[in-house]
């Protein structure tokens, strides 16, 4: 079978591109479903209708797209009508631009417009003479209307902010502007181009249309151009009718099909050959079929070598699916229409997605699509987009890129097909496709021709990117080596899928924290980001955002995709701020839970509040960070519910399972930061998280200020560099709680830092023992309750957490013995500070005594006082039995508690710590030291609050106190007025020996003369 008539490839006899038209546009039924055509019918309308004023029609396509066929169809109408129709290049116009405004009520086809740019140096004045006839028409009356035709990048330098009319007519531009409409050509839809077949098929006298059942693969392939459509008709099916293997041999091995594809490939004879050697002849032929169809009915089709990439549906009137989509889904219908049995249907499955290029969207149309499949009552199969496009070179959407003639376009092919395996290029061409994209390109690092490092400017932050293209593994393991030896932290890996093994770099890249996107690179993509290349370096062209849409979606996706990804690695979000809470302090009261076993949050509250809060807690001062919450059902509702609602911890059932307790929140941030810290610090990563833990076992710590082990200062300069240290309560909170719950230490080599923390155990353990511990003693109050915390107790619940730890390897339970040993040992190191200052004070007290025993020789008394003497007994029994007298104290503070008093006794105790000028948290043995030593200096202090105990004891003696001041002034002025006193007293013993002694004389003279 072949062809009667040939099919006119040449525009000079228009007849038959027109004879098309009509046979395509006389089925009102598609009209509303066309493109090209339906756009060449609305301006014929525009023809047919009388204007009161010229219409001037801008119309914009791209080399091959179709202006010339679409004047040559309203050439052809205007001609059948009787309507004058003149059609000129616009170079010949120049010369007679007078006939504009002679020529009236007709039509003016001027083609090739672009050329008033490229010759405006050379004939200025005559184009601009052009222009001013335009704008005059355009101002005039009368039923004229003129069609310019130009690509799209003239449009630009013509009709743009300062193109050719801008700088010609700058005053009348906005008003000039408004009256030129823009008609931008669309390229065919597959309805058109199997409308065309269909039409020239009937020209040719060819009644058989089953044909059309094997024309997808030419409309993909075939370039958008009516000169193509008709010569494949011409040349290859008209010659071939109706064998379809070799219709599809010519398409794709000769040079009558591999000229109809402007890059020279229709097939991609490399896949091609690879599948046809594992195939019988047989099975080629059904190959060919399934290709050229690509939707089919026949399942024995279906031969094993596609069963893969096959997907079952069914097919459905067209008319339906117009009923359901009345407006059209742009670009879906022609993944999907197919011919069959004399009609348009269209293919519906469930995995619709799987038919449609990448970049369609069907989310708003898949409803709809499950509704339309009650309508199928033929099974039918289709190939899988991804399949298809690996063996076809398709033409969707046209190239990304608009040449300014045919000659560029043709060096652009000559550059695409050199470097089409060039790595580097491949990777240049991605480069600058980001930047086409918007995504600011700071810097790059081509460090190998298949790895380059891009510094980004992404939300005012710059972040670091790798591209790379490792073609083996000896590549692979070089990337992975860049990777790991750089100084500068990278946020995401853009990866050419290679075709080998990669689980080494997946590795390397999950532990550091690296997203990686693949990008999938078929030759289409490869020569679409080459001819954009081409636009860069080589100039004269204009990139077309919306095919970019089209043909790159997918990598434009994915790029977005890693980009996204690394905003909200870099972009943490806020946690609300809990009600009347505050968040490490919360959080305290779950790290510090004894055991790694499953508990119950209230039974939780219960045991931290015995172990910890009674024991640790001081109120008021600084030695432990544990949230006020007062009961267990407030700990579950205020703080469970919190850190639960947020994804900070996992409860199930109200139980927590310390060995999985890190909710999603806690868990992303902490394999988030834990591979960053690898990225910084490398071989050193463990060191510096058991330094980070250090930090927070004891942060005031000079040593562990610097930025190095300060956690918080790496944290800020990733996540808040706007920000000081402080600012980010979210971030202080996920760095802390990520550290101390153990949980960065999964992500990296825990037994190291778990070794690391037990030889600071052992350093610790050796610190413990000290004979001052039995003088730990703190008295701690809040309105709500009171305690003694002795050193004592805490060493139990240390050495309990120790065992814990130790048992277990569990960092949580070794940071909790940590951080409690450092308050322990704080506390210690005050207890041996108070006991050496008490030894002083007791000093200053005997002192303050001997003033009595002065007194006492004044006065001649040897009797002991018995006030004096019981502050000899108090010293003594602080001295000897200060455990006794503690537990005393002890009793009586829970009787205050018990009484509800503990508000009262606040502000006595407050008042007593004021009065003696001790802070709040200092050790109990001082404290009552230094208040017996108050007390003897004369302050007044009441004991009523602590009756039966050593500090109402002590303020019994008050009165001593006055008393001793009082005589220690009368002693002080005794001595000061009477210096002499005890010299005086000698000489008056000596001087009145001496009067005896002189008088015992006088009386043994006397009696030697006879006196008596």
């Amino acid at each position: 079978m072949s062809c009667s008539k040939r099919i006119s490839e040449t525009a000079s006899d228009s007849s038959y591109i027109y004879q098309i038209f009509s046979c395509i546009t006389e089925n009102s039924l598609y009209i509303n479903r066309l493109r090209f055509f339906k756009q060449v019918k609305d301006e014929i309308d525009r023809i047919s209708k009388i204007k009161q004023s010229p219409e001037i029609i801008s119309l914009v396509g791209d080399w091959g797209q179709g202006k010339s066929t679409f004047l040559d169809i309203i050439e052809e109408y205007a001609k059948n009508r009787n309507i004058n129709v003149i059609k000129i290049p616009f170079v010949e116009l120049l010369s007679r631009t007078e006939d504009l405004l002679t020529f009236k009520n007709n039509v003016y086809l001027i083609d090739e417009v672009e050329s008033s740019v490229d010759y405006f140096a050379e004939y200025q004045n005559e184009i601009k003479d052009f222009w001013s006839k335009v704008k005059e028409l355009a101002n005039s009356t009368g039923n004229s209307i003129i069609y310019l035709s130009m690509t799209p990048s003239a449009y630009s330098k013509i009709f743009g902010t300062g193109g050719i009319i801008y700088n010609l007519f700058s005053e009348t531009y906005p008003s000039l502007l408004e009256r030129i409409r823009k008609v931008s050509i669309e390229n065919p839809s597959k309805l058109e181009f199997l409308l065309m077949l269909k039409c020239m098929l009937n020209m040719a006298n060819i009644n058989d249309l089953k044909i059309l059942q094997y024309m997808d693969l030419p409309y993909w392939v075939i370039d958008q151009e009516r000169r193509k459509y008709v010569k494949f008709f011409n040349d290859i099916v008209c010659d071939n009718l109706p064998n379809v293997d070799r219709i599809f041999n010519e398409l794709a091995r000769s040079d009558k099909g591999i000229n109809l594809n402007s890059e020279g490939e229709t097939v991609r004879l490399d896949m091609l050959t690879k599948l046809e050697n594992e195939m019988d002849s047989q099975e080629l032929s059904k190959l060919y079929k399934v290709l050229m169809s690509r939707i089919f009915t026949d399942e024995k089709l279906v031969i094993k070598k596609l069963e893969g990439h096959v997907i079952k549906g069914v097919l459905i009137p067209y008319l339906k699916w117009i009923e359901m989509f009345p407006k059209g889904q742009e670009y879906v219908e022609d993944f999907l229409l197919t011919y069959y049995q004399d009609d348009f249907h269209v293919f519906i499955s469930d995995n619709i997605e799987t038919i449609l290029h990448e970049s369609i969207d069907i989310s708003k149309i898949k409803e709809n699509v499950k509704k339309l499949s009650l309508f199928g009552k033929t099974d039918a199969y289709a190939i899988s987009w991804s399949f298809f496009e690996s063996i076809a070179n398709t033409n969707i959407g046209g190239l990304i890129v608009e040449f300014k003639s045919r000659e560029i376009r043709d060096k652009a092919l000559q550059f695409v097909n050199t470097y089409i395996t060039d790595r580097e290029k491949e990777l240049e061409s991605l480069e600058y496709l980001m930047e086409v994209l918007g995504i600011k390109v700071d810097s790059v690092n081509r460090s190998k021709d298949y790895i380059r490092f891009l510094k980004l400017i992404m939300d005012n932050k710059k972040i670091t990117i790798i591209l790379a293209n490792p073609a083996n593994e000896d590549e692979i393991k070089n990337l992975i080596k860049e990777i790991n030896e750089s100084d500068e932290l990278i946020h995401g890996l853009i990866l050419i899928e290679p075709q080998i093994r990669k689980e080494e770099l997946s590795k390397t890249l999950d532990g550091l924290s690296i997203p990686l996107i693949e990008l999938k690179m078929t030759t289409p993509k490869k020569r679409q980001l080459l001819y954009l290349l081409f636009s860069k370096i080589y100039g004269q062209s204009r990139i077309r955002l919306d095919s970019i849409e089209l043909r790159l979606g997918d990598l434009k996706n994915s790029i977005s995709s890693l980009l996204l990804k690394i905003r909200d690695n870099l972009n943490l979000n806020q946690l609300p701020i809990p009600r009347n809470k505050r968040l490490i302090q919360s959080f305290n009261w779950i790290i510090f839970y004894p055991s790694i076993k499953m508990v119950n949050a209230n039974e939780l509250f219960e045991k931290v509040n015995e172990i910890i809060n009674e024991k640790f807690r001081m109120y008021g001062s600084k030695q432990f960070h544990l949230e006020d919450i007062e009961t267990s059902n407030t700990f579950v509702d205020d703080i469970i519910t919190y850190f639960y609602g947020n994804r900070i911890i996992k409860i199930r059932s109200n139980y927590i399972d310390f060995e999985d307790i890190a909710g999603e929140s806690l868990s992303s941030f902490a394999k988030l930061f834990a591979g960053l810290i690898r990225q910084k610090y490398k071989q050193e990563a463990e060191e510096v998280v058991f330094n980070y833990i250090m930090y927070y076992v004891s942060p005031q710590d000079n040593k562990r200020k610097d930025n190095k082990n300060n956690p918080l200062v790496f944290a800020y300069q990733i996540f808040s560099p706007d920000k000081k240290i402080g600012q980010n309560p979210t971030l202080d909170f996920l760095v802390y709680s990520s550290i101390v719950s153990g949980e960065i230490a999964k992500y990296l080599n825990k037994d190291v830092i778990y070794l690391k923390i037990d030889e600071q155990i052992r350093k610790i353990k050796e610190k413990l023992d000290n004979p001052y511990s039995t003088y730990g003693y703190f008295i701690t109050a809040k309105k709500r309750g009171a305690a003694i915390r002795s050193l004592e107790e805490m060493r139990e619940v240390i050495e309990a957490y120790e065992k814990s730890c130790t048992e277990n390897k569990d960092i949580r339970l070794c940071y909790d013995y940590l951080y409690l040993s450092n308050i322990y040992l704080e506390l210690l190191r005050k207890t041996e500070e108070s006991v050496i200052e008490t030894d002083k004070i007791v000093e200053e007290i005997y002192k303050k005594l001997e003033v009595v025993e002065k007194a006492k020789r004044h006065v001649k008394i040897n009797e002991k006082i018995e006030e004096i003497e019981k502050v000899y007994e108090i010293i003594h029994e602080l001295k000897d039995n200060f455990k006794m007298q503690m537990d005393k104290l002890v009793r009586k503070i829970q009787e205050i508690n018990e009484r509800g008093q503990t508000e009262s006794f606040k502000r006595y105790l407050d008042y007593l710590l004021a009065t003696i000028h001790v802070e709040d948290n200092s050790n109990l043995y001082f404290i009552l030291f230094k208040l017996l030593k108050e007390i003897l200096n004369g302050v007044s202090i009441s004991g009523d609050e602590l009756k039966d105990t050593i500090i109402e004891e002590i303020a019994s003696l008050g009165k001593v106190g006055i008393q001793l001041n009082n005589i220690e002034m009368i002693v002080n002025d005794l001595e000061k007025i009477s210096p002499e006193l005890p010299k005086l007293r000698e000489n008056v013993e000596r001087n009145t020996q001496k009067i005896t002694q002189l008088i015992q004389e006088i009386k043994e003279v006397l009696e030697e003369y006879g006196f008596s």
